[in-house]
């Protein structure tokens, strides 16, 4: 009966918590010590405060009704100021130091998702706009945990110990500051959710700007070909123009909360210091002749009544950060709820080591598919196929767009695992099998090339076991890389950038050959390596596929404007299924 109880108690937040809320909760409890050191801070920076207040007040006052100057009290009062000061910087460092943490482990997270996601993190955005997330909005989450998160807890405490503080003092004054210190917290939320919608339209415009530029980045050769380059620069340039207008809207929201936030915490001290004046002066309405609080007493109030709003006011500046954070965390959170079947795939690696099943054989002999089929939401993403992989054999892929082609070479992979019927390597189901060994023997050569910024020789050893110079020299020659290179300045040396500058779509994918071979994988997995080239560089390249690859076991998909002779077999995938054909019978359908 009390876990029941308990349970519904640990229940009740969640249901007014948003996902996002929650999500962002869970991250500040990583750095939950951190926090409680900047809470020791914000205790001594709240009593440091008071202790200053009341030293001051009494150094004036003593100066102007008895000419007397309180050396000891002044020390107190610049001691107190000293040690707030070091508070606020220890509190700063700390919830820096925090905010840094999350986001350096929230961005290792989401790229070790999108890794583990593959092909498959395209079902969210391009990559363009992934990248902009990732980094971005990731980096928007900062205010949020340096400085939101812990003037939470300061906007509770000094108020409180204000009061506290106040209370034996003047009622007056305790009511006053408890009848207007509400009305900033309300306007703070009510322009805390225009921002919150305001950050939300910042950030998709910001995506698609990101989308854009990379897409004009990579067809500008296409586009000046073509002489519609001003068009593309009109369209980038309304982008830019509309994501320059939802920054402005942010930063207006902004300066509205600031500004009115400053206004009512001004007219809140002004209260308070009037009705300090006319009580020193005795002439309040109900207490005529009698003043209810010493000058003492008065400039301690005075003093306590800026520090009392300061902390909402510099909530209410922060609080926008936290809509921020909320519209940051809801593109984020897009990214880790997205299945990542890799998960699943190694769980049951776990499994079957655990009951002592073999995970793969040493080399790969045979790939089987025994009414393999993939469906998602209703509808056959792959259907049906029955067909067999021997180890040394090329195999040609062709079809329509949207018969199942990629989505093959995607569970291949290992990114899908929520297919149907039967998947065998080595007559081992796959799911038996460990990725990071099965992936050791794959060779990947995607449709566009992928590159980083640095020297072709890094872009060729990326990933892999540094080989000899003779095997460099071996697969630049047997990818017919050796020409080209040797003629450029720097040779191996030369600077690629991500999107392989330079280089002529052929070299590229001829470079990508290189690293398959330099790899030594068993199976190489080809995604239309002819797509974007001419016929003649098109046929360059499936030659050099063709000398490159013997003894591999190879799968190609390819599109039938490109037909392929040397293949052993020739698979036609339609939405029916898999009509195989023999070498033969692919050479005379060729011919």
């Amino acid at each position: 009966m009390t876990r029941e109880k308990g349970a519904k108690k640990a229940r009740r937040p969640g249901r007014i918590k948003t996902s996002e809320a929650v999500f962002l909760g869970q991250l500040a409890n990583q750095q939950s010590a951190k926090y409680r050191i900047a809470q020791g801070f914000g205790v001594l920076f709240a009593v440091s405060l008071v202790l200053q207040a009341w030293a001051f007040a009494n150094v004036f006052s003593d100066m102007a009704l008895q000419q007397s100057f309180s050396l000891s009290l002044l020390v107190v009062g610049l001691f107190a100021l000293l040690i707030r000061a070091l508070a606020s910087f220890g509190r700063e460092r700390i919830c820096t130091s925090a905010s840094r943490d999350i986001r350096y482990r929230l961005r290792s997270k989401l790229v070790s998702h999108l890794t583990n996601l593959g092909p498959a993190r395209l079902r969210i955005e391009e990559d363009a706009a992934l990248s902009t997330r990732v980094y971005e909005q990731v980096d928007a989450l900062d205010d949020f945990f340096s400085r939101y998160k812990p003037q939470v807890f300061m906007v509770t405490l000094i108020p409180c110990v204000i009061l506290l503080s106040v209370v034996s003092i003047s009622w007056i004054a305790f009511f006053v500051f408890m009848m207007t210190a509400p009305l900033v917290i309300i306007f703070m939320i009510f322009v805390g959710h225009k921002a919150a919608q305001a950050n939300r339209r910042q950030f998709n415009v910001l995506a698609m700007l990101s989308n854009q530029f990379m897409d004009l980045s990579q067809g500008l050769a296409e586009l000046k070909r073509l002489n519609r380059t001003g068009e593309a620069r009109e369209r980038l340039s309304d982008s830019a123009t509309s994501y320059q207008k939802t920054t402005m809207g942010v930063l207006v929201l902004a300066f509205l909360s600031t500004a009115t936030l400053e206004l009512f915490a001004s007219l809140s001290i002004a209260m308070i210091a009037l009705y300090l004046g006319l009580g020193l002066l005795e002439v309040l309405p109900w207490q005529v002749g009698s003043s209810p609080v010493t000058l003492t007493q008065a400039m301690f109030l005075l003093l306590l009544a800026p520090e009392f709003y300061l902390p909402l006011r510099q909530l209410g500046n922060d609080y926008h950060a936290k809509q921020k954070a909320e519209a940051a965390a809801t593109d984020l959170l897009a990214i880790l709820d997205a299945p990542a079947h890799v998960v699943s795939s190694q769980e049951k690696q776990k499994t079957a080591n655990r009951f002592g099943k073999a995970a793969i054989a040493e080399s790969l002999q045979s790939i089987g598919f025994e009414n393999l089929s993939w469906s998602e939401e209703g509808r056959y993403r792959l259907a049906p196929i029955t067909a067999n992989i021997s180890v040394g054999e090329r195999v040609w892929l062709s079809g329509e767009s949207g018969v199942g082609k990629s989505s093959l070479l995607h569970l291949l992979l290992g990114f899908e695992d929520g297919y149907e019927g039967r998947f065998l390597v080595n007559d081992l189901p796959f799911s038996e099998l460990d990725l990071a060994s099965w992936r050791a023997k794959l060779a990947w050569l995607p449709q566009t090339p992928e590159w980083v910024n640095g020297s072709i020789r890094r872009n060729l050893l990326l990933g892999i076991e540094p080989p000899s110079e003779s095997e460099i020299a071996s697969a630049l020659q047997e990818s017919q890389c050796d020409e080209f290179i040797q003629a450029l300045p720097d040779g191996l040396e030369t600077k690629l950038t991500e999107l392989g500058a330079g280089l002529s779509g052929g070299q590229m994918q001829r470079l990508s050959i290189a690293r398959a071979l330099l790899s030594k994988a068993d199976m190489w997995l080809l995604d239309e390596p002819c797509s974007g080239l001419d016929k003649e560089t098109a046929q360059t390249v499936l030659d050099t596929l063709e000398k490159a690859s013997k003894g591999k076991t190879l799968l190609i998909v390819s599109h039938d404007t490109h037909p392929i002779s040397w293949v052993d077999k020739h698979w036609a995938l339609t939405t029916g299924g898999l009509h195989e054909q023999s070498r033969k019978e692919n050479c005379q359908a060729i011919a």
